[in-house]
């Protein structure tokens, strides 16, 4: 019986080799005609997977030879020029980035220009690197530059430079008011970026920080000579806010270097009648 069965085993051996065969003869056919171009993406390790996409963008804001900025310096101040008319409607362009002489804006009702500034209200001069600001969209707390980065404003007003500079050198200062108006920049090229000068203090004003209405226009110096550098717009509110140098009573809060609702009221008037979009 098993010799019966032989003949068909050979015949089915020799079936199984010709069918291998075959495969073998189309699969070199087949790598003659195709190329093989390798992996398309190599696999490589993300060191920046446990960064949010936010720090990411604010590192690369930071980075000074990154971006470009839209602010052209020409060696000279370009102080804002008053405009033929106020518009109610050109303060909700605006974003203001405040410190504490001017955080009152925030939530107030003669206000509707976007407002960012830390939870505190306080942005000191001497930490600019580590600023976080309550950004609106989201109650997050992020660096301007991340915001600005987010936002993208129009027109950004800065209005920072009393807290915590009074003891500061102009040498650190200028070069942190720098860093903070390039950074900004670079995050938003299309902004326009306008530098306001300090609501300097009240004549009775005794505060623990030092700060006086030398001080303030000394101050004020130095922000106009970020201004030249910088190529951003220089806004004097010496002439809306104060009087020889001292803010006024009537427009000062209680501690007498922070605007009150009659401050702000002269303040947003002054924005109001320098419209930048017109310089």
């Amino acid at each position: 019986m098993f010799k019966k069965l032989k003949p068909l085993k050979d015949l089915l051996w020799a079936a199984g080799i010709g069918v291998a065969l075959m495969c073998l003869l189309v699969g070199l056919v087949a790598a003659n005609f195709t190329s093989y171009y390798g992996d398309r993406a190599r696999p490589v390790m993300d060191l920046r997977s446990g960064r949010t996409e936010k720090e990411t963008s604010e590192a690369a804001a930071d980075d000074s030879g990154s971006t470009s900025t839209g602010l052209k310096a020409d060696g000279t101040l370009h102080p804002l020029a008053e405009t033929s008319k106020a518009k109610k409607a050109y303060l909700k362009k605006l974003t203001i980035l405040c410190d504490s002489s001017f955080v009152a804006l925030r939530g107030s009702e003669l206000n509707s220009a976007a407002v960012w500034s830390s939870e505190t209200g306080v942005l000191p001069m001497d930490s600019v690197s580590d600023w976080k600001i309550l950004y609106p969209a989201d109650s997050s707390l992020i660096s301007p530059s991340n915001a600005a980065l987010d936002a993208k404003p129009k027109i950004l007003v800065i209005a920072v430079g009393s807290d915590a500079s009074a003891g500061m050198k102009k040498k650190s200062f200028t070069k942190n008011y720098t860093a903070l108006v390039n950074n900004l920049a670079k995050a938003n090229p299309e902004a326009k970026i306008v530098c306001l000068s300090l609501c300097s203090v009240t004549e009775s004003y005794e505060g623990s920080d030092g700060m006086t209405a030398e001080t303030a226009a000394k101050i004020n110096s130095w922000i106009q000579a970020v201004c030249i550098d910088t190529g951003a717009y220089y806004g004097d509110l010496s002439e809306a806010l104060c009087k020889d140098g001292y803010l006024l009573d009537e427009y000062a809060d209680s501690s007498g270097r922070a605007l009150n609702s009659e401050g702000l009221k002269a303040l947003l008037n002054y924005l109001q009648k320098h419209d930048v979009t017109n310089q």
